[in-house]
């Protein structure tokens, strides 16, 4: 299956963009003097493909590009793509969701916020597969459920290695309360959430009940930070097929919602004890 969209590829649409815009010429023109098909030219663009070189050169050749900004589009151009190894197990799953894993592969800080289920970089490989099993009709892969596992293991590694992702994690009472998979998977859910909360890069802070309604209880949210200074930040929702993209004017609410729920939720330490509290509990 080939990448669709990645950062790289929108990060050179987003520098040839307003080389077009600068020349005076429509996209149609564009297309015309060019003799590149339509298809390539707004994919170019928008970032959802990665045209081959040549294409990209006579582009910049008919919009007046300077040598300077071609040597740019040329080093942007040869970074463009990544390598999908790190989203083996997931390429086969909706665009949204890929899209998303390979921006999260390339961030270095990354918020989410769940209102309903634990998140899924710190998910169990038990509480995986029986989300998976009940999701299955939803994502429309029977095999899904034996593969979910693996899947979150394979995504898991962003938080570990020389340079792991800052991860700052929101998460209702509500899923931990929630019976996912049984009593035994639950158990194991919740002591995973009380040992990862010991990891300097992970923050684990709880919503509990007694805060009543929030901004975000009509699904997940993900903001993902970058290192480089002029690059976006990425929002994501959680949809009925899995994460969707935002577009960037909506990334500063969704910022702006988890920064409320933020200052709603307990503190880490306050999180980790309701989290030990309720696996001594005798609901689990």
């Amino acid at each position: 299956m080939a990448i669709g969209s990645t950062r790289g590829k929108r990060r050179l649409g987003r520098f040839i963009r307003p080389l077009v815009d600068r020349s005076g010429m429509k996209v149609e023109d564009v297309i015309r003097e060019t003799k590149v098909s339509r298809q390539t030219i707004f994919r170019m663009l928008s970032g959802d493909g990665l045209a081959r070189w040549p294409s990209v050169s006579v582009v910049l050749d008919v919009v007046g590009a300077s040598p300077e900004e071609r040597t740019k589009a040329l080093q942007l151009w040869e970074v463009a793509d990544v390598d999908p190894s790190g989203v083996e197990h997931a390429r086969d799953l909706p665009a949204g969701y890929l899209r998303f894993r390979l921006d999260e592969l390339e961030a270095v800080r990354e918020r989410s916020l769940d209102p309903v289920f634990v998140p899924g970089l710190l998910q169990t490989a038990g509480y995986a597969e029986a989300l998976a099993r009940a999701a299955g009709r939803r994502v429309g892969d029977g095999a899904w459920s034996a593969r979910a596992a693996a899947e979150r293991l394979e995504r898991q590694k962003v938080l570990t290695g020389d340079r792991p992702l800052e991860y700052e994690a929101l998460v209702d009472q509500a899923a931990l309360l929630r019976m996912v998979g049984g009593r035994e998977v639950m158990r194991e859910q919740l002591r995973h959430l009380a040992a990862v909360t010991a990891r300097p890069n992970v923050t684990i802070r709880v919503l509990p009940l007694a805060v009543g309604a929030y901004g975000a209880q009509s699904g997940g949210v993900h903001l993902l930070d970058f290192a480089e200074e002029d690059e976006p930040q990425a929002g994501y929702v959680e949809g009925f097929t899995g994460l969707v993209p935002v577009e960037d004017a909506v990334v500063g609410v969704l910022s702006a919602v988890w920064g409320d729920a933020a200052r709603l939720a307990l503190t880490a330490d306050d999180s980790r004890e309701l989290v030990e509290s309720t696996l001594s509990s005798s609901r689990w």
